[in-house]
């Protein structure tokens, strides 16, 4: 039983987004327990919020950056927007999965996003996504100050939602982008902070991702596309490179074309998928079969 509240920490509100925001998510918690490599003792902390951020905590006992910055117990920094907002529907409900990447050694944090309230909600403005994001200062704390100009942007990650060899891998290529300046922003943007694959047909995250063996596995719930909106939707696994963001799913089977590149399980919402070896499982909230319900007055009310 806890006792005693140690520390309240409010996430900051961003004035770039009209969503309310929250964090309905579980954090990711670093420590030397769950880590190879840590020094410092305590934990530090990632969560993704309901506006499209992700915040990093100092729990840590460290005291310095790592380049002569102070840095205090408690300390916490915006290092992502996605640029979420009410019309484009990037809401993070789940929670984020990580892991050290084998060719940059660095922390990686995927999530994806959806309105999970309002999943077979259709509309053309919706573009929601999945994706990769590094933090390159890993293991270390550093302070970001806050200003959309300073902390990173999606726009600094490599858009890999056509790139099916991997040309675009923020890992491996150096490419970057001329934004215009002006306003505090800079002339150029590397894309080499992560990666993210925008989702079609109105698709949205309906659970949180796995990272497994190089590869990052996202449930996705497809709305129907019949004129009947109570028509079950699709429910898909998308299997997605770690540090490239190459999506491979095609090599799960059971491909729907071109378009969307996820591997179809069936009608109803996907669960959180575990893995185990190579086999994946998961649950499937789907179509309920009504001739096999024996009690007459449930069977009625499943075929009404």
């Amino acid at each position: 039983m806890i006792k005693t509240l140690e520390k309240v920490i409010e996430v900051r509100d961003s004035k770039f987004s009209n969503i309310t925001n929250s964090l309905p998510g579980t954090p990711v918690v670093i420590t030397a327990d769950t880590t190879r490599g840590i020094t410092f003792k305590g934990a530090l902390v990632y969560t993704n919020d309901f506006e499209g951020k992700i915040t990093k905590y100092n729990l840590t006992n460290m005291d310095n950056d790592g380049s002569g910055g102070t840095i205090n117990l408690y300390d916490h920094t915006t290092l992502l927007s996605i640029g979420a907002s009410k019309e484009n529907g990037r809401y993070q409900y789940h929670a984020m999965d990580a892991g050290i990447g084998k060719t940059s050694n660095h922390l990686w944090l995927f999530s994806g996003t959806g309105d999970y309230e309002r999943l077979t909600y259709r509309d053309n403005n919706l573009d929601n996504i999945m994706y990769g994001f590094r933090d390159k200062d890993f293991p270390l704390y550093k302070q970001k100050n806050y200003n959309a100009a300073l902390f990173d942007q999606l726009s600094e990650c490599s858009d890999t939602t056509n790139d099916a060899t991997g040309a675009k891998c923020p890992v491996t290529t150096n490419s970057s982008t001329i934004i215009g300046g002006g306003g505090g922003l800079p002339n150029r943007v590397s894309k080499d902070m992560g990666w993210y694959i925008k989702l079609p047909a109105s698709q949205k995250i309906s659970a949180e991702p796995t990272l497994s063996n190089g590869l990052v596995y996202y449930p996705i719930f497809e709305p129907s596309q019949s004129t009947n909106k109570c028509s079950l939707g699709l429910a898909m696994i998308c299997a997605v490179d770690d540090e490239c963001g190459t999506n491979i799913s095609s090599e799960l089977g059971q491909s729907l074309g071109k378009k969307n590149k996820c591997a179809w399980v069936g009608q109803g919402v996907l669960s959180k998928i575990v893995t185990f070896g190579d086999t994946l499982f998961a649950n499937i909230a789907g179509k309920v079969d009504c001739s096999k319900i024996t009690d007459q007055k449930k069977k009625k009310e499943c075929e009404d």
